[in-house]
């Protein structure tokens, strides 16, 4: 997987098509997934694959080979009880300015 850092993800974030983000929206309604967590995963899909499509991702781990998968739902539900944990706010698109 490629690294990407600060400007990069915001860059590749703004660039998705809005069709997608939509998309992926629409086929998880009932958890109501916001435009930022669409676009992230959107980047996250971006850095592995080169393309912003796609549900689930797998990773192979260094020496034993073992396969992890990642689906989109799995991911944002983890990532918001996480913020929710440090009592963090769920973040908006487009990101506010620093």
């Amino acid at each position: 997987m490629k690294q990407y850092a600060g400007d990069d993800i915001r860059r590749i974030m703004a660039e998705m098509p809005h069709e997608l983000v939509e998309a992926l929206q629409a086929r998880y309604r009932e958890h109501m997934i916001t435009e930022y967590e669409a676009r992230w995963w959107g980047f996250m899909m971006f850095a592995r694959t080169g393309s912003y499509e796609g549900d689930e991702y797998s990773v192979t781990a260094n020496g034993t080979g073992d396969v992890f998968t990642e689906n989109v739902v799995s991911y944002v539900l983890q990532d918001r009880a996480g913020r929710e944990r440090h009592g963090l706010k769920r973040p908006t698109w487009p990101p506010a300015a620093h």
